[in-house]
């Protein structure tokens, strides 16, 4: 999906998000926590030295030990000012995206529609051990596609909220009525949580390939494990992350020539259906920017 921004609610929403990244970043620094910028963050770091010019979010990775560390950290450094959701926390979100997020702020997808008290955030991938046999990683990537559609038809009406719409109708109506019918079974959000993750561990410490398993493009997410653990610092904005020493490499094999521009019918954001800044912005709904 791509919707293009108004410029100064675009450029609001990136210096919010830069201060969810600062903080981020600042108790990473403190504990010694490693992390790696993922997807469109990496390009941005590299080909831009900061957002990409229409992106609205930040990716970020962690090794699962690494990942686990943030949470128990995480509460006590964040007070009031910032939170975090995810399938491993109390707060859960329609997704396995572990999310750290800005309160008193509001960044609604169309998915969402509202349903999710999610603010200005960035997004937190795990990366677990991916299976070495072919027939292995296969079950594993399956399962994990099963585990992740179910929870998210059970937390997204994709009858009334899906983003495409045209041409979906059955498919539309079948997931609506499999929403509901998942709401009056004893089919919990902590369930399919416990599944998910023990699907995505459950060849921890066993190969040097790790994937994450929060999402799509799991084969295309693998990284070695010795380039997650040779980290460089580049700048971002007017921050210092941290990429993949090899993050040419890594790019160029997902992306291609990542350098070059992608003509604006190709670019992808997260156009929000509701946007809210905190208190010392203006508030906007996604529907009216």
């Amino acid at each position: 999906m791509y919707r293009q921004y108004e410029p100064e609610v675009l450029k609001r929403l990136q210096r919010e998000e830069l201060e969810v990244l600062r903080e981020f970043v600042r108790i990473c620094n403190k504990y010694d926590i490693q992390y790696f910028a993922v997807f469109g963050t990496c390009i941005g770091a590299i080909r831009h030295k900061g957002f990409i010019p229409w992106d609205d979010d930040m990716d970020f990775g962690m090794l699962r030990e690494e990942y686990e560390r943030f949470c128990k950290v995480a509460p006590k450094e964040m007070g009031d000012r910032f939170g975090l959701a995810g399938p491993d926390c109390k707060e859960k979100f329609y997704n396995f995206v572990s999310k750290f997020y800005k309160k008193n702020t509001r960044f609604a997808t169309y998915y969402d529609h509202g349903n999710y008290n999610m603010g200005i955030n960035l997004d937190i991938f795990v990366f677990d051990n991916l299976a070495e046999a072919e027939k292995d990683r296969n079950k594993q990537i399956r399962r994990s596609g099963l585990i992740r559609s179910i929870y998210m038809v059970k937390n997204v009406n994709f009858y009334s909220n899906a983003v495409f719409k045209e041409g979906k109708g059955l498919k539309r109506l079948l997931c609506g009525a499999a929403h509901y019918l998942l709401k009056i079974l004893p089919v919990t959000d902590e369930f399919l949580c416990r599944k998910w993750k023990k699907n995505a561990m459950r060849y921890h410490g066993k190969t040097d390939v790790v994937t994450q398993f929060n999402d799509t493009m799991i084969l295309e997410s693998s990284l070695k494990l010795e380039d997650v653990n040779d980290l460089i610092e580049v700048p971002f904005e007017d921050l210092m992350i941290k990429v993949p020493r090899n993050y040419d490499a890594i790019l160029r094999n997902v992306y291609g020539d990542y350098m070059q521009l992608p003509p604006p019918e190709k670019r992808q954001n997260h156009f929000p259906y509701i946007l809210e800044f905190s208190k010392e912005g203006e508030n906007a709904n996604g529907n009216g920017i």
